[in-house]
C-alpha cells in the first residue's frame, strides 16, 4: 500500500505541476522553477492561479516565488489583491459562519458533519497512511458487530491458525487467474493475505469487488497455507429498517442539484418556470428547504472544450449570476449549497464550503456546506454527497451504469463508502479522518453529478439522485450521455412521501 501512495503522491504532484502550467502559460505567464514549486505545495493552487490569471492589469510576464506568496496571502487572509489589483464587485451581505453541530440560519436545521474548516492534511504519506487506516478501523468496527463473523482474528492470527478463519481486509488488489479464478490481496495493519473466489461462487460475489474497500471474508486456507479459500464475504452494508416512519413535521424538502450556471446549455426557461411554480403552486407553499448538491456553477476549464459553450466566461461572475437566479426564490425557503466538481473548491474530496469571497455574494437564509456533508433537517438525517465516484463505481463494477444512479448509490451504501477507490477518477485529500466513510446510517442520500432524476429505496433509505439544469452539452454527446433534466425530487419530512415535479417543458 505505502509503494503505491508514494508512486500516486508523485503523480499527483506531477499531474498538478502540469496542469498549473497549462492554465498559466495559456494566459502567455512564464513561471520561474521555485514559483512552480510554491504553487504545487499549496492547499490551494488552481485558486491561486484563477486569481493571477484574472488579474489582467497586474500580472507579471514571468512569475516569481514572491508573486506566489504574494497571491496566496491574499487568498489566505481572504482580502482582495493588493493595491492596483482587478476586484470583482460583490453584494456586502455576508452568511453567517457554518460550526458543525450548530443551528444554521435555517429553522430546524443542522450541520452535523462535513470538512469546513477542519481540513488538516499537508499531503504526504503519512497523511494518506492516517486516512486508509482510519477508514479500516472505522470499518472495522462496523463488520466486528456482525453476527456471521463472530471470532473474528487478525490476518496474522488467521495465518497461524490454519483452519476456517474470519478476518476483515482491505482490497489491496483484484485479478483474474488463468482458470478464470478471482484472486484478491488483502490487508489489514499487521499483515496481508491471498483470497481465492472460485469461477463457480454464487454470482453475488463475482465480480462485485473493487480497490481499497473494507470487507469481511470467511473461509479456510488451502492446504500449504498459503491461500485462502472464500467461502462468503461480508459487507458493512446499512441496516435493514422500515424506512421513514411519521415524526410531525410539517415542511417539504427539494434537491435541486447540478444548476450549471454559465453554460450555454443552463435551461433558464425551466429554471423560471420552477420560479414561479414555487411563488404559485399550493403544495409549493409547503417547501421550506431546497438543498442543492453540487456543480452550482459550470466552472472554467473542467473538460475538453469546455470554453466553446460558456455563456459566462468569469467564475466568479458565474456564481453573481447563481446569487441573482437564488434571489428569485421565496423567502420562506431555506437554501443549502454544496460544491461538486464544477464548483470553485479544492478538486480532492471532501471539498470544504465554498470561499468567503463567494459566499459573499448571497444573503443570509443560504447555508453553505462542505461536500459529503450529513444534515438534520426538522429531524430527518440527510446525507448529501455530490457523487463524482459514480464515475469509478460505473467503471469497476459491471452490474453498474449510469442509467441507474440508484443502483450505484445503495452499492456506496452496501459498502458503507462513497468513494472507496483510490487513484482513479475521484482525487481524495488525505484527511487524517476519512470523510467519506458513511459511518452513520441516514434517512435521505441524496446525489447529483450525472444530471438523472432517480427516486428509490434501499433498505428504507429514501435514495434520490437530484437531476440537473444543463441540457446535453457536446462533450455528453460525445459519450452518449442523455440527461434528464429540470427535474425536482421532493421528500415530505413529516410522512416521507416522496414525488417528482417535471419543469422541462
Amino acid at each position: 500500500m505505502l509503494e503505491k501512495i508514494f508512486k500516486d503522491v508523485r503523480a499527483r504532484i506531477r499531474g498538478m505541476k502540469n496542469r498549473v502550467l497549462g492554465a498559466l502559460t495559456e494566459k502567455g505567464i512564464l513561471v520561474e522553477p521555485d514559483a512552480l514549486n510554491a504553487l504545487v505545495q499549496a492547499p490551494d493552487a488552481m485558486r491561486c492561479v484563477q486569481l493571477i490569471s484574472d488579474d489582467h492589469e497586474n500580472r507579471p510576464l514571468i512569475l516569481t516565488r514572491t508573486d506566489v506568496e504574494s497571491y496566496l496571502e491574499c487568498l489566505s487572509t481572504e482580502r482582495p489583491p493588493k493595491a492596483g489589483k482587478k476586484t470583482v464587485e460583490r453584494p456586502v451581505t455576508r452568511s453567517p459562519e457554518k460550526a458543525a453541530g450548530q443551528p444554521s440560519p435555517a429553522s430546524g436545521m443542522r450541520i452535523l458533519k462535513d470538512i469546513t474548516g477542519d481540513s488538516t492534511c499537508v499531503g504526504n504519506v503519512i497523511d494518506f497512511a492516517k486516512l486508509f487506516n482510519d477508514r479500516f478501523v472505522t470499518l472495522k468496527k462496523m463488520l466486528a458487530k456482525r453476527r456471521e463473523l463472530s471470532g473474528l482474528v487478525s490476518i496474522a492470527r488467521a495465518k497461524r491458525v490454519q483452519r476456517d478463519v474470519r478476518f476483515v481486509g482491505m482490497v489491496n488488489d483484484v485479478r483474474s487467474t488463468k482458470q478464470g479464478h478471482t484472486m484478491l490481496e488483502l490487508e489489514d495493519e499487521e499483515d496481508k493475505v491471498q483470497v481465492l473466489v472460485m469461477k463457480t461462487a454464487p454470482r453475488v460475489l463475482l465480480g462485485s469487488f473493487i480497490k481499497d474497500e473494507v470487507v469481511g471474508v470467511i473461509g479456510s486456507f488451502s492446504k500449504d497455507g498459503e491461500i485462502v479459500l472464500a467461502k462468503d464475504f461480508v459487507r458493512p452494508d446499512v441496516p435493514l429498517n422500515s424506512g421513514m416512519v411519521q415524526n410531525g413535521a410539517d415542511s417539504i424538502v427539494a434537491f435541486v442539484s447540478d444548476i450549471h450556471v454559465g453554460s450555454t446549455e443552463f435551461m433558464e426557461d425551466a429554471w423560471e418556470r420552477f420560479m414561479a411554480w414555487l411563488a404559485k403552486d399550493p403544495v409549493a407553499k409547503e417547501i421550506r428547504y431546497i438543498v442543492m448538491p453540487g456543480d452550482l456553477v459550470d466552472g472554467i476549464g473542467i473538460y475538453p472544450g469546455q470554453e466553446d459553450e460558456l455563456a459566462i466566461e468569469d467564475v466568479y461572475d458565474q456564481y453573481n449570476e447563481l446569487a441573482r437566479l437564488a434571489a428569485k426564490i421565496p423567502e420562506r425557503i431555506k437554501i443549502v449549497m454544496m460544491p461538486g466538481n464544477h464548483d470553485a473548491v479544492r478538486l480532492a474530496e471532501p471539498q470544504p464550503a465554498l470561499p468567503k469571497e463567494v459566499t459573499s455574494m448571497f444573503d443570509s437564509r443560504v447555508t453553505f456546506v462542505g461536500n459529503p456533508c450529513y444534515m438534520d433537517i426538522e429531524g430527518r438525517i440527510i446525507l448529501a454527497y455530490h457523487g463524482r465516484s459514480m464515475d469509478d463505481f460505473v467503471a469497476n463494477v459491471r452490474s453498474l451504469s449510469y442509467r441507474e444512479p440508484e443502483k450505484i448509490m445503495a452499492d456506496m451504501l452496501r459498502r458503507r463508502h462513497m468513494a472507496p477507490i483510490y487513484g482513479e477518477k475521484t482525487a481524495i485529500a488525505p484527511e487524517q479522518k476519512d470523510y467519506l466513510v458513511i459511518d452513520r446510517v441516514p434517512e435521505i442520500f441524496v446525489t447529483g453529478h450525472i444530471h438523472a432524476c432517480k427516486v428509490d429505496e434501499y433498505r428504507g433509505i429514501k435514495l434520490i439522485n437530484a437531476s440537473a439544469w444543463q441540457s446535453q452539452t457536446a462533450f455528453q454527446r460525445m459519450h452518449n450521455q442523455i440527461p434528464d433534466p429540470a427535474k425536482v425530487p421532493m421528500v415530505d419530512l413529516g410522512s416521507g412521501e416522496s414525488w417528482v415535479e417535471d419543469f422541462s417543458s
